[in-house]
């Protein structure tokens, strides 16, 4: 049946299929040249070790032939994949035509070696199961048909090999082929096959899968980068709407409180003027937490960071009743980050402000930076009560929040999670029931100048 991938071109679509076109056209030029290497180790091995006379020269020519239109197809590769979606079909009939042209080769190595009779016809297998991933569902038909005619021509026309006597198919009976030879050379054949395309279609289909993952993962970054500029839209009107009216119920209240000290009346009126006015600048604080935490900063151009630069920001900032309540525990390593300051040390503010939140007032939070091969890691680690699964599960989540109504937006976690993810690291979070939580920001670390070429490792301790 054929898949909807090959006809609809849609724009997502068009991107999904010029990837798969990719990853194909690579592993097929690895195949050629494991071909036409695994051609030369045969003829050697027959010639040379087995002591049989062959026609090496149609051979060599052959193998030549297909090395040198694999450099050909080498260099197409590299221009169309450079091009735009709109030279997808062309693409596709350039990998038909190869294989066809692969088809070709094969048929004509049989006809010196032997025809039909010899063991290694059985790779027309290993091209028509490379068809069916490779090609789309007409051309492998087309290829399928042109494989059947080369079968048929080589069932009635073969260069005779001496030690695979006369082999024709009017003469089966008569032949004289040594059973042995056969046998064993059908085998290697059967094995060498069944390496060949279990190995080559493992490795698309690997391919494939870790290509998908990545384009899932690019579509979450950009369903929540959406989803950010939508809250950053919302924030910004909120603000723009409700400062004027807010600003004249606290002008109107600040006259009446005014008026009413000089007046005679009851203490518990007073109070509820004062109310009124505190929970008016409550409103304005939330308002104005919700502009900055919605990303007001993202336009802050990314720059080299100290780690020590990085941590002043953050601590100084804070509130000056809980700087002190932020412990920093063992020493702060020399490396450094690509970040922009302000927005990511607001990120991790707010994250530690929700540790401060959930620790007793009477203890700390813990601040630990270390690195590994790859990454600075910065540790939070409060001493509050943990949290359920099922709250864990949801922590990151917008507007989710465990805080009493007022007291949080909802978006600490949420934008941290965004700001570190648009540098290419990672917010962890593990959460202990009576003993607390513990969340990892991971950050890329800048290149070191004497170790520019060095690989990336995993995410290991050094």
């Amino acid at each position: 049946m054929p898949q909807s991938s090959h006809f609809d071109n849609g724009p997502h679509l068009l991107e999904g299929r010029k990837a798969r076109l990719t990853i194909n056209t690579a592993w097929l030029i690895k195949l050629r040249w494991v071909a036409a290497f695994g051609q030369w180790i045969t003829i050697a091995f027959v010639m040379f070790l087995l002591g049989f006379e062959i026609r090496w020269q149609p051979l060599a020519t052959i193998i030549f032939l297909t090395a040198s239109s694999n450099l050909v197809l080498s260099y197409l590769f590299e221009s169309l994949r450079s091009r735009e979606l709109k030279s997808l079909t062309a693409w596709e009939t350039l990998l038909f035509g190869v294989m066809l042209m692969d088809i070709g080769f094969l048929t004509a190595m049989l006809y010196f070696t032997g025809g039909i009779s010899n063991p290694f016809a059985v790779f027309y297998l290993v091209n028509l199961a490379l068809a069916a991933i490779v090609l789309t569902p007409p051309n492998t038909g087309i290829l399928a048909i042109v494989t059947v005619g080369c079968i048929g021509l080589l069932l009635l026309a073969g260069y005779p090999l001496r030690f695979l006597g006369g082999w024709q198919i009017e003469n089966l009976v008569t032949s004289g082929i040594p059973v042995h030879i056969l046998l064993a050379g059908s085998s290697m054949a059967l094995v060498t096959c069944a390496m060949v395309v279990v190995y080559f279609t493992t490795k698309l289909n690997v391919e494939l899968q870790r290509k998908e993952a990545s384009l899932r993962l690019n579509e979450i970054k950009q369903a929540r980068s959406e989803k950010l500029e939508a809250l950053g839209t919302l924030a910004a009107g909120a603000a723009h709407e409700l400062s004027t009216p807010l600003a004249t119920i606290a002008v109107v209240a600040k006259e009446v409180q005014r008026e009413l000290e000089q007046g005679d009346v009851s203490a518990e009126i007073k109070e509820d003027i004062s109310l009124i006015r505190s929970e008016l600048d409550r409103c304005r604080t939330i308002l104005d937490q919700m502009s900055t935490d919605a990303g007001q900063a993202t336009g802050e151009p990314i720059v080299l960071l100290s780690t020590q630069t990085l941590l002043d920001e953050v601590v100084q900032r804070l509130e000056i009743q809980h700087q002190h309540r932020v412990k920093i525990v063992g020493e702060i390593p020399a490396v450094e980050i690509h970040a922009p300051l302000h927005l990511l040390a607001q990120a991790i503010r707010g994250l530690i402000k929700n540790g401060l939140d959930a620790t007793p007032l009477s203890e700390s939070v813990d601040l630990l930076l270390r690195t590994t091969s790859h990454d600075l890691v910065l540790t939070i680690r409060d001493h509050g009560t943990g949290m359920p699964p099922h709250v864990l599960a949801r922590i990151g989540e917008p507007f989710f929040t465990t805080k009493e109504p007022g007291s949080g937006t909802g978006l600490g976690v949420f934008l941290a999670k965004n700001v570190v993810e648009k540098l290419n690291g990672e917010v962890r979070i593990q959460s202990t029931a009576d003993i607390g939580t513990t969340v990892e920001v991971l950050i890329p670390r800048a290149a070191s100048k004497n170790k520019t070429n060095s690989p990336k490792n995993s995410r290991s301790d050094t």
